[in-house]
């Protein structure tokens, strides 16, 4: 992930304090990657293998510290207080997930759902066999279709198999689409944040965030507002 990307996640975070929000980089590209994948067993993962988890191929490069075109055990992700939560803030078979499977029999229905509102908006979708409950079945299904519509996008050529170049592009596609989102999340909490809509940031617009900290740092022009461009070249915040 390259510095102004990096930038525009801090941003979204100072301008969602407490919104879950927040957590948009985080998500499934965390889990770490299965011994299964590394199908040669020479104990590391190289970009053909880790195309079967279409978002540990898409942090391929970032990952790849070394740039030997394979990822050791030392540069695969691992867990870091993840447990328990998804990237949406719905909870995963964890402590989040105990908490609102109230009868204990592993699934959540939309009645147990109801008790985190922003999970139960997300219901529908996150009960992929359309059963009525979400459980691990769901999540499992969820993945395979995340990773077949991946495959499908990737094979340019629709012979079934991926080729470097077809993993290469992919990861380029992948990443150019991520910027955009993060761009659009970052315009869309600006302008929630820009109350008189004058395309800049008072220090009373930014009172109750985490830029309100930072307003003076990151007011470089020492004109009392913040642009979107100040924001884009502050660094990160620290936590």
């Amino acid at each position: 992930m390259n510095r102004k990307t990096l930038l525009f996640v801090a941003v979204l975070a100072a301008l969602g304090a407490g919104s879950a929000l927040a957590a948009t980089q985080a998500g499934d590209a965390q889990k770490p990657a299965r011994a299964s994948l590394d199908k040669n067993n020479d104990g590391a993962i190289d970009k053909a293998e880790a195309a079967a988890r279409p978002r540990l191929a898409d942090r391929f490069a970032e990952l790849d510290k070394n740039g030997d075109g394979m990822l050791s055990a030392d540069e695969r992700p691992q867990h870091k207080g993840m447990r328990g939560h998804g990237r949406h803030g719905g909870p995963r078979h964890g402590a989040g997930f105990g908490k609102l499977d109230t009868d204990g029999d592993g699934r959540i229905s939309k009645a147990e759902a109801a008790a985190q509102p922003r999970f139960a908006e997300r219901f529908d979708t996150m009960d992929a066999n359309k059963d009525g409950v979400i459980d691990r079945t769901d999540r499992e299904l969820r993945g395979k279709q995340r990773r077949d519509a991946w495959f499908a996008k990737a094979d340019a050529d629709k012979d079934g198999k991926l080729t470097r170049a077809e993993i290469d592009q992919a990861d380029v596609a992948r990443r150019a689409e991520f910027q955009q989102r993060l761009q659009a999340r970052m315009d869309e909490r600006f302008a929630a944040s820009d109350a008189n809509k004058d395309g800049r940031l008072s220090r009373d617009e930014v009172k109750d965030s985490r830029l309100a900290g930072r307003f003076d740092a990151l007011d470089t022009n020492k004109d009392g507002v913040l642009s979107k461009d100040e924001l884009a070249a502050g660094k990160p915040v620290r936590r």
